[in-house]
């Protein structure tokens, strides 16, 4: 009998906000079109492989690690998927041991082997004006643990705000913002030498090709069901180098709408 990937939510608690933070550094504009280098997984994915999403509620919203198991499980793949993710948590507090939920987090990369573990920072901690102090360190300590365990680090890059976010007196546009996370998370992957996942860059590709999808709950921050699942779609790229297009599982979308959201993913991470 064929066992299908599972998924076990280790902690589920809803809701997150951004926070506001002083910036004075120019934020260069990035061409969200540009070809993007990404690091494959070294070793390759195996074919069970232990995956863990560590996070906030970017990453529970809309059960984003479930997806991500429906959509290996429709393309032939097994895997032991696990989540994470506590509201408003930022990396620093999943490093730091005497946390809740850094010790859970300690326990849990000591316990058993990963394969790759998915690192999704709070959004404000990964803008560049405090990225040095607030994420770079306990990113460097967790990438230190999972790589002692075998583990390859996965730095799930997140996306601006729809309609832009505050960043101290001055309020910043999308584009600008998440240029401004882009370079956070590509700077930390680089220095580490760790995958990277980049759905932010796909939500801004996404909003050009297909405007009329919305990536976004109504609260402007959080993923629409669309959002995630094009998250979904670009992890499966980058974890498994292969494209999502013609997957049949397309969650609670439109068939044609999942057809888009795929076809951005593969193109994306794969060309």
């Amino acid at each position: 009998m064929k066992i299908k990937a599972k998924l076990a939510v280790m902690i589920f608690v809803a809701a997150a906000a951004l926070s506001g933070c002083s910036s004075k550094k120019r934020i260069e504009p990035m061409d969200f079109q540009a070809k993007i280098e990404l690091k494959t997984p070294e070793p390759a994915v195996s074919a069970y492989p232990r995956i863990l999403f560590v996070g906030n509620s970017h990453t529970f919203y809309n059960n984003l690690s479930a997806m991500f198991v429906n959509i290996i499980n429709c393309q032939g793949y097994e895997g032991d998927v696990r989540e994470l993710a506590y509201s408003y948590y930022t990396l620093k507090q999943y490093a730091d041991t005497d946390d809740q939920g850094g010790a859970l987090l300690d326990k849990t990369l000591e316990k058993l082997n990963w394969d790759f573990v998915i690192l999704q920072e709070n959004t404000s901690n990964a803008l560049s004006s405090v990225a040095e102090e607030e994420m770079f360190p306990p990113s460097r300590i967790l990438d230190e643990k999972i790589r002692a365990s075998g583990g390859q680090s996965v730095f799930l890059m997140t996306w601006a705000p729809r309609d832009g976010m505050k960043v101290g007196m001055r309020k910043q546009n999308r584009e600008t913002i998440q240029s401004d996370l882009a370079s956070t998370y590509m700077g930390i992957a680089r220095e580490l030498d760790a995958l990277m996942v980049p759905a932010g860059v796909g939500f801004m590709r996404s909003v050009r090709d297909n405007p009329d999808i919305d990536l976004w709950d109504e609260d402007g921050q959080h993923p629409s069901s669309a959002g995630s699942y094009l998250t979904a779609c670009i992890l499966y790229s980058v974890i498994y180098q292969e494209s999502p297009e013609d997957c049949p599982y397309v969650a609670d979308l439109d068939t044609e709408v999942a057809k888009k959201l795929q076809k951005t993913a593969a193109e994306l991470v794969l060309n």
